[in-house]
């Protein structure tokens, strides 16, 4: 560790290792001797400022949770825009920062899918209930074929965006960022445009 670094200098790294660690490899295969290895940082100093292996993964849980919600959200303002245009511009929103943020992708799913820690349940928790709040906040301003159930459209809209979102993800790692997250919005916008328009003449 170098000498002029400040403690906050030195947590931040030890955060920043600890996030592509967990992201690439689970909490599980995840070793503290690797992140001080790669923090260059003694085993003693990650526990000083951490306490336990999992209270690092938390607190990565954490950080990544409180910077999507501080990125992503709906303000339903402009009277002019319609539902669909609202449910574009959170999946277009959401793609894109994890489009940014690949490593924050595979921490949430890690989260949500391979959990056996109390605490990180509670976040992923967090994470779904508030993605499943800004969907609802659009679809109760939305004007709906009364045949149709609120909750099943809901549930349609978010399987296609996760859908697609898990489809595109894929190209990230090869292909140009801002190419993906453009093809990502179209493809995106046309099978809104089905749900909405119908795909009958």
């Amino acid at each position: 560790m170098k000498e002029k670094e400040s403690s906050m200098d030195v947590k931040k790294k030890i955060l920043n290792v600890a996030l592509e660690e967990f992201a690439n490899n689970g909490y599980q295969a995840t070793s503290t001797n690797v992140i001080c290895k790669k923090a260059e940082i003694s085993k003693g100093l990650l526990y000083h400022y951490y306490g336990s292996k999992e209270n690092i993964y938390l607190t990565v849980a954490r950080y990544v949770i409180d910077n999507f919600k501080e990125n992503i959200k709906i303000q339903i303002q402009d009277s002019n825009k319609k539902g669909i245009d609202y449910i574009s511009e959170y999946f277009n929103s959401k793609f894109k920062f994890f489009g940014e943020n690949p490593l924050y992708s595979k921490i949430i799913v890690n989260l949500v899918l391979n959990n056996t820690i109390e605490e990180a349940r509670e976040i992923a928790n967090e994470f779904e209930d508030y993605n499943n709040a800004l969907l609802h906040e659009v679809i109760k301003n939305i004007d709906f074929n009364p045949k149709f159930d609120r909750e099943k459209a809901c549930e349609l809209i978010t399987m296609i965006g996760l859908k697609l979102e898990e489809k595109h993800m894929k190209d990230i790692e090869y292909k140009d960022k801002d190419i993906v997250i453009e093809e990502f919005r179209k493809d995106h916008k046309i099978m809104i445009e089905m749900v909405f328009e119908g795909i009958d003449k």
